[in-house]
């Protein structure tokens, strides 16, 4: 599919200046997430990436790399909303949660659903190593587990209200379909024809939300409903 332009345009500027903070250690660069998938127009998007490395970064390597990231954030709306991940191109490989080169006390626990957007081809390999032709297969369990991490994750940040109703939903839907690749707003309209009728206004809040068009009770109907939510979508989850 074709990216929007704004995507593309942090995408150049980013491999530029990985190229020039890393050199011949950038082995590859590929962007996944929501711009992969169709979305309203004024979607509010993230830039999910990883940057696969050669080596593990030195100091003055990771210090480059956040100038990068500033510069980034000057330029464009986007450009401030980079979420991405530092791998070894050797741990990619791999089918553990690799570490963050960038912060080296955090892991990759999504990177089990990451593998699986690649191996469905949700993904666009700006340079370098195109990541489908090393990185495994996931398995279930590992998708499951990799679900269960993005649950705790929600848990653990009660003030992203939006971002917990829908990234729920997708957790939903991805055991229902036993499919996790599946945008958040694909996951809101599953929520809507799936799920009970009680949850349907913080679904559209939360949709509304992203889409840059709140109304006024969305906050209130966010903060309401997040919690009893997130213990309903603690329910729904299999016996393990």
């Amino acid at each position: 599919m074709s990216l929007p332009d704004e995507v593309l345009a942090v995408a150049a500027t980013l491999r530029r200046g990985l190229e020039d903070a890393l050199g011949d250690g950038l082995a590859g660069l590929f962007i996944y997430g929501a711009a992969m998938f169709p979305h309203p127009d004024g979607w509010a998007l993230d830039f999910d990436f990883h940057a696969l490395v050669e080596r593990p970064l030195t100091a003055a390597e990771r210090d480059s790399i956040r100038h990068v990231y500033a510069s980034l954030a000057t330029r464009s709306a986007l450009g401030r909303e980079l979420d991405g991940y530092f791998v070894l191109r050797a741990d990619a490989a791999k089918s553990e949660p690799p570490v963050h080169q960038l912060d080296r006390s955090v892991r990759d626990e999504a990177w089990a659903l990451h593998r699986a957007h690649v191996h469905a081809d949700r993904y666009a390999s700006i340079c370098g190593v195109d990541p489908k032709a090393i990185v495994p297969v996931p398995t279930w369990p590992e998708l499951d587990a990799a679900l269960r991490a993005e649950l705790a994750f929600i848990v653990t940040h009660p003030e992203a209200t939006a971002f917990g109703i829908l990234n729920g939903s997708r957790i939903l839907a991805s055991y229902q379909r036993r499919d996790v690749v599946l945008s958040k707003y694909e996951a809101a309209q599953w929520a809507l024809d799936a799920l009970p009728s009680e949850w349907h206004d913080a679904v559209g809040a939360a949709l509304r939300r992203y889409q840059r068009i709140p109304q006024p009770a969305d906050d209130d109907t966010l903060m309401r409903a997040w919690a009893p939510f997130v213990a309903f979508v603690r329910t729904r989850l299999p016996a393990t």
